[in-house]
């Protein structure tokens, strides 16, 4: 069994450092597989992956956006199982990977738990679901998604041969559609029941908001279909209006 760790970077050299940090130091080549697709960075980011022993299944070209490059990363992961921590994203603790690791000997289709959301300076704002106000799912199944993403994408890690290519077609929420359609596919879905990656919040203009809730209700429609998704956005909107969600 082996786990391919994809990391997606582009002019986010601090961000990929970041990611790359809490696998220093350690022997894991054997049940590890770390891959970067960088794409064509101007910031020293080719210079330092030239420059690491971590890994040499890595890219640094052009691409058509952030869901072709993750297309890239899984067409050169190699592992049993693949985990995208984009850069910025992280584990804080090796320990963490080391109990994913366990888990993957049973042979789970996918295996799923909490995101920490955390600042600029990894100072920790909260849990995902109660930064969201999306509750983590005991039991996670493609339905789960009705109401809205309720699993980090960081803290998802899946089957290489259930984890289908991303739909391009989306700029900002193929990782919903992603996560829903690999979910189709599995049976076996274990809730580790801890908190999997930190992912660092970053600003979100209105028009990619607008954007991006535009492509979610495409997204979540052609699952879900078109009556219960008018329904479930409905108690999206009043969830926002009402809950005591920090986002």
């Amino acid at each position: 069994m082996r786990l391919s760790v994809i990391s997606i970077a582009y002019n986010n050299l601090k961000g990929l450092q970041k990611t790359l940090a809490v696998f220093n130091g350690h022997d894991f080549f054997n049940e590890l597989e770390i891959v970067v697709v960088d794409g064509g960075s101007k910031d020293g980011t080719k210079d330092f992956l030239e420059s690491q022993t971590l890994t040499k299944n890595w890219i640094s070209e052009s691409d058509k956006g952030i869901y072709n490059a993750m297309n890239k990363g899984l067409e050169m992961a190699t592992g049993d199982y693949v985990w995208f921590l984009n850069s910025g994203d992280y584990v804080e603790e090796f320990s963490t990977i080391e109990t994913i690791l366990n888990v993957l000997k049973q042979a789970p289709d996918a295996v799923y738990g909490e995101t920490m959301m955390v600042d600029a300076e990894g100072k920790h704002l909260g849990l995902r679901s109660e930064f969201t106000t999306r509750k983590l799912p005991d039991n996670l199944s493609w339905t789960s998604f009705r109401m809205g993403m309720n699993v980090g994408h960081q803290s998802f890690v899946i089957k290489r041969s259930l984890a289908l290519p991303y739909n391009e077609k989306y700029r900002y929420v193929s990782d919903i559609d992603w996560m829903i359609r690999c979910l189709k596919a599995c049976k076996n879905v274990v809730n580790l029941g801890a908190v999997l990656a930190c992912f660092t919040v970053d600003g979100f203009s209105s028009v990619q908001r607008k954007a991006s809730n535009k492509e979610r209700y495409e997204v979540l429609k052609s699952h879900y279909g078109l009556v219960p998704n008018i329904l479930a956005h409905i108690g999206i909107v009043l969830r926002k209006m009402f809950s005591k969600g920090k986002s």
